[in-house]
């Protein structure tokens, strides 16, 4: 009973980046195992990025923006807004997480998210 009260991997945030994913690949005419090959990693990774069940990493998400020659920001492009409510709860929230990343790269990553989807 214990997995039945955690989370589920995957969110419907996640599944439209796998989508976006599959059909630019799609769009390049590469297969699954040629796009893995361009990241570093098996075809399988790339079915469970593309299906949703996996969640890609902010390194991740920039390796396959290269990969695939389509900026961060319009693979993020995923048309969910936070409530105004919530806004500074989850931007203190945001502050506090980025404080404690202690690899500069980490945190260049995550601003070139951030700033990607502030984009929209």
């Amino acid at each position: 009973m214990a997995n039945a009260s955690r989370k589920p991997r995957h969110s419907p945030l996640d599944a439209a980046l796998g989508e976006r994913i599959r059909g630019r690949r799609r769009d390049l005419g590469l297969s699954q195992s040629a796009l893995a090959g361009r990241l570093g990693i098996t075809f399988q990774q790339v079915q469970k990025y593309e299906n949703g069940a996996n969640r890609v990493s902010a390194s991740m998400l920039i390796k396959l923006s290269e990969a695939l020659g389509m900026p961060v920001a319009e693979l993020l492009q995923v048309g969910h807004a936070a409530p105004p409510a919530d806004r500074d709860e989850q931007a203190a929230q945001l502050q506090a997480a980025f404080a404690k990343i202690q690899s500069s790269e980490m945190r260049a990553a995550v601003l070139t998210l951030v700033a990607g989807l502030s984009l929209r």
